[in-house]
């Protein structure tokens, strides 16, 4: 188990992580999770998945309430189904891999992550690719709480407001199946739920500033500005864990 012993400054820094992460996906409909999973696992490896898991529920339960009224539940049953033996894999390579290969991992989601932001990557939205995109969304959610590049790349492209009601509505339960995983699987104990408490206010407040100021923020910027920003987190992360 790791040490979860975590001083103030890291907290107030992780905190920022979210705060930013939280303006990313309430933006865009994904990005959070790529953008404080880096940092977070960055600043202590005890953060990630644990307390980000948690974290990114209650980022998803309001992203899931706001755009409740675009949800397509028979699009998103074959994705939804597929995430649970997808979420049990997950738990096993935590379980079997160092924390160096889970860094690699983090950084080659991230990475697929920006490879589908920057190019018009799409696959048909079918019933196989739904339930494709659910599974490995469930292995990498749940290792690395980065679950959204495989899902996007199903659903890119589609209308802006279909997928981020998508994604919302998906992101809700595919996150509780998550928590659970990684709760059955000793990886969500109460300390970390203690080390999350200080991240959710952040995260509140994330989600808040990005509705009342997305309409001053142009989009080429938001896009392009994550972007870069999830490319140097996982230099900064690949070399805090290598180096």
């Amino acid at each position: 188990m790791d040490n979860l012993d975590v001083n103030f400054m890291v907290l107030l820094l992780a905190a920022l992580a979210c705060f930013v992460g939280a303006y990313v996906q309430t933006a865009i409909g994904f990005g959070m999770a790529i953008v404080a999973a880096p940092i977070l696992f960055y600043l202590d490896p005890a953060l990630v998945p644990g307390p980000l898991m948690v974290v990114l529920l209650v980022m998803c339960l309001m992203n899931g309430w706001r755009f409740r009224k675009g949800l397509e539940l028979n699009l998103l049953a074959p994705a939804l189904l597929a995430r649970i033996p997808g979420s049990a894999l997950g738990v096993l390579l935590l379980a079997l891999v160092s924390q160096q290969v889970l860094a690699i991992l983090i950084a080659i989601t991230i990475m697929l992550g920006v490879l589908v932001r920057l190019k018009d990557i799409a696959l048909p939205m079918t019933r196989t690719n739904m339930a494709l995109g659910g599974f490995m969304s469930g292995v990498m959610g749940t290792s690395t709480t980065i679950g959204g590049p495989p899902m996007v790349l199903v659903m890119h492209g589609a209308d802006m407001h279909r997928i981020r009601a998508n994604l919302a509505g998906f992101f809700v339960v595919s996150t509780m199946m998550s928590v659970a995983a990684l709760a059955l699987g000793g990886f969500l104990t109460q300390e970390h739920l203690i080390l999350a408490l200080p991240l959710v206010p952040a995260t509140l407040l994330g989600n808040w500033v990005a509705a009342h100021t997305l309409h001053l923020v142009s989009r080429p910027v938001m896009h392009y500005g994550s972007l870069l920003l999830c490319t140097l987190a996982v230099i900064g992360m690949l070399i805090n864990t290598f180096f």
